[in-house]
């Protein structure tokens, strides 16, 4: 029996690893791993030149002037002397608008691609799939993955990219900025397709619509036409001013990959692939062997997140141009100091690989890294990849087989000796802890990846079977006990003790809750008018559902008195809106006794009496003591203190205003301030008898109420209430007769707040007020 259930927890979690339901969470312990591993110092000497909020203030607005990227790249590559620069920007055609200045856009076109053209090796410029639809081709550019069973050279369309004159046929070096978003499943980019491969004319068309945009204001209506192998840019009056070959192969690799080829004087003839890898030559030799993913992807070891600081190679790109527009005006003035002061800044590039990308947040060029949870700017991941290449840390995955093998070796090894008591229970649990170690010491030291989820849940899965069912009779009666126990005391209570295993004992302590007293009206009558099975069925049946109504807010139950029900928020466990959540009960639950009622009419076997029966609530706020509190022989988990008993006092003074939820202000100010918006008025400020201190008491009214009958009563009541306290009797007497009429209880309570404060105004009227009065007034009976 014990081994059907470790195979049903195996079979369980190797069919939703199978499909694919774990990948999210399992993603998410790489980088728990990354974390755990920490940024890995890389050997690329890689340096980010930012476009940030600085740059776009010292450039102006978009469409910017690509003559600024043809400046800030001969200044890098020129007097910086950097290996290779790489703009994880894409200079398309669609970075133009409608405030475009054409001619200025032709002319920083034509400077760009005169740089690109001088330095062509060096060069990498971004190019992405993103959907837009070509205009000679009309084709949406969406990326070709193998795995999707549209991939084809000869029908692959061409990104958006840079084109004519930016790139020229074989003049120019393009990577692809896309993210594989499918393998990398979550929020964190994990993966960038590897490769695109193009064997047809797109490339052509391409750049012959480049050279239309550019060329085409000074020809008489241009065209594209086809005559054999070439495609020509010609116009009416038979002017050809470009012509190219039609038949293009190339390989687009990822940016990174790309960057790398280019630092390293490669181009696409030196790199091979397979289905497995691809295989980067230099000198005859292998150079790289970098693996693939579903034979197109690479997944990017993140060896270093984004830093913010600006001190380890980042610097401002408006910060290259300001230098190198005053290097350019050293050099036409002859001032050699100058010259050499800045080629001296210069050198801060040299032999290194420069990324250019967007980080100011409003290009929304960003995504979260594994060490960073907030959107960061995404040429990190280029340069990661460039970071992963170089050091050929390249992440290795066990596969489905080798993870279907770990579940089912864990997990019995796991579960077979949990199964044992003392050292094997102990070997079972250091084996779990080594295979988690293990999975982070693999990645840290070996940048190995092997399944952590699925293992080690199905090893839980499997010994909890095991365990539950070698326990189970023991399980059973500690359930048992809770469930006996728990119908006298909080079930949280319970559940602390019993986990704990330790016995209950005397003490209490100090703690600020919220006391709720319930009684019901007229229950002696009801008692005279039933036998005692039946007066049991009813009591049974009102306090489990009031009951069941508190337990809702956490509230914990602290004893029945035959009818009346004492109840605290706020412990055993502390909740800060103990008050909002005492006053919400009090109205579930009187609307939850008018729902009783109508049961027990229409039922039509119960007494008038309890077809009316309705409860009365009062409600506090303040310090109590609470805890075990009797004698070693039988304690009760209870509450005690002046707070408690005003509490008490509220359910008993609820009947001397015919009011059936009373709360004082402290309850409501407590409510208030976590967001309860209650149904309510001021009743009376008063003095509770056995204490000394005024409290002003509020009415709740619940949801049975009419909203209408009770906003013109409380509008009506608390003006009169004001006159009251100010010792207008005559004024607040007219007040509570007016508000008499629309008193919500009026046909089923024995008084109203309105007829008890107006009879009081007319004893003050007749005998004269309290001396020295200020509004309170002293109850005389609990």
């Amino acid at each position: 029996m014990y081994f059907l259930l470790i195979a049903v927890s195996i079979g369980f979690w190797i069919t939703l690893t199978v499909a694919g339901f774990l990948n999210g969470i399992e993603e998410e312990t790489l980088r728990w791993r990354y974390l755990v591993r920490g940024q890995q110092e890389s050997t690329a000497p890689i340096v980010y030149v930012d476009l940030d909020a600085e740059t776009i203030s010292y450039m102006g607005d978009r469409p910017w002037d690509r003559r600024e990227f043809g400046v800030l790249l001969a200044a890098l590559l020129g007097p910086g002397q950097a290996d290779a620069v790489s703009i994880d920007i894409i200079l398309s055609k669609f970075g133009g608008g409608a405030l475009l200045d054409l001619e200025r856009a032709r002319q920083g076109d034509d400077f760009l691609g005169k740089v690109v053209e001088a330095y062509a090796s060096r060069i990498v410029l971004a190019a992405a799939y993103t959907g837009v639809q070509a205009a000679i081709t009309n084709e949406a550019a969406n990326i070709p993955l193998i795995r999707d069973g549209v991939y084809g050279p000869e029908t692959a369309p061409f990104p958006e990219a840079p084109t004519f004159p930016i790139i020229q046929f074989e003049v120019g070096r393009l990577g692809l900025a896309n993210v594989d978003e499918v393998l990398s499943g979550g929020v964190v980019p994990y993966y960038v397709p590897g490769f695109v491969e193009l064997s047809s004319a797109r490339y052509s068309f391409h750049l012959i619509d480049g050279g239309m945009r550019q060329k085409g204001h000074f020809m008489n209506e241009p065209k594209v036409i086809v005559e054999g192998d070439e495609v020509k840019l010609t116009d009416q009056d038979g002017w050809t001013t470009m012509v190219i070959p039609k038949h293009h192969e190339m390989m687009l690799f990822s940016l990174g990959l790309e960057t790398f080829l280019a630092a390293n004087d490669l181009n696409e003839n030196a790199v091979k692939r397979d289905a497995e890898k691809l295989t980067v030559y230099r000198d005859g030799e292998v150079y790289r062997e970098i693996p693939l993913v579903q034979n197109q992807s690479i997944e990017v070891n993140w060896l270093e997140g984004w830093n913010l600081s600006r001190e380890s190679g980042r610097i401002s790109m408006q910060e290259v141009l300001r230098n190198a527009d005053v290097l350019a005006d050293a050099a036409r003035a002859g001032n050699s100091e100058r010259i050499s002061e800045l080629e001296g800044w210069f050198e801060r590039f040299k032999d290194k690989v420069i990324f250019v990308g967007a980080v100011d947040p409003q290009l929304k060029d960003l995504s979260p890294t594994p060490f960073n949870r907030e959107p960061v700017p995404k040429v990190g991941l280029h340069a990661n990849l460039y970071r992963t290449i170089q050091e050929e840390a390249y992440i290795r995955r066990v596969d489905l087989m080798g993870t279907v093998a770990l579940i089912s070796l864990l997990s019995v090894a796991v579960s077979s000796l949990a199964l044992g008591r003392g050292i094997p229970r102990l070997l079972s649990v250091l084996l779990l802890c080594g295979y988690v170690g293990f999975a982070f010491i693999a990645f840290a030291r070996w940048n190995w990846v092997i399944p952590l989820i699925p293992p080690v849940a199905s090893t839980i899965t499997a010994t909890s079977l095991v365990g539950l069912l070698k326990l189970g009779s023991e399980e059973w009666q500690r359930r048992r006990i809770k469930n006996l126990f728990g119908a006298y005391v909080s079930p949280n209570l319970v559940n602390e003790m019993v986990d704990s295993e330790r016995d209950p004992e005397l003490g209490g302590t100090e703690a600020e809750v919220t006391a709720l007293f319930s009684d019901v009206e007229g229950f002696s009558a009801i008692s005279e008018q039933l036998g005692p099975e039946r007066l049991v069925a009813l009591m049974n049946e009102y306090l489990g559902a009031m009951t069941a109504t508190f337990q809702s807010q956490q509230g914990t139950l602290d004893k029945y008195v035959g009818d009346a029900i004492v109840t605290m928020f706020g412990m055993p466990y502390p909740v800060k809106d103990h008050a909002a959540r005492a006053c919400f009960s009090a109205v579930a639950m009187q609307e939850r006794n008018a729902k009783l009622r109508a049961e027990w009419a229409a039922s039509g076997e119960w007494p008038e009496d309890v077809v009316n029966m309705r409860t009365r609530i009062g409600i506090n706020t303040g310090v109590a003591v609470i805890g075990n509190i009797g004698s070693e022989m039988r304690f009760n988990y209870t509450m005690m203190g002046d707070s408690v008993n005003l509490a008490a006092r509220c359910e008993s003074g609820a009947k001397s205003y015919g009011v059936y939820t009373m709360i004082t202000a402290t309850t409501l100010d407590a409510a208030s301030r976590h967001g309860a918006d209650l149904n309510c008025r001021k009743l009376d400020r008063i003095i509770v008898k056995g204490r000394s201190k005024p409290v002003e008491v509020y009415e709740v009214w619940d949801s049975t109420i009419p909203r209408k009958q009770s906003a013109t009563c409380k509008r009506i009541y608390e003006s009169a209430l004001q006159a009251y306290f100010d010792g207008e009797w005559e004024l607040a007497s007219n007040g509570f007769a007016e508000a008499a009429s629309f008193e919500p209880a009026k046909e089923y309570a024995p008084t109203t707040p309105s007829e008890v404060l107006a009879a009081r105004c007319q004893e003050f009227i007749e005998r004269g007020g309290p001396e020295n009065w200020d509004g309170v007034y002293i109850m005389q009976s609990k």
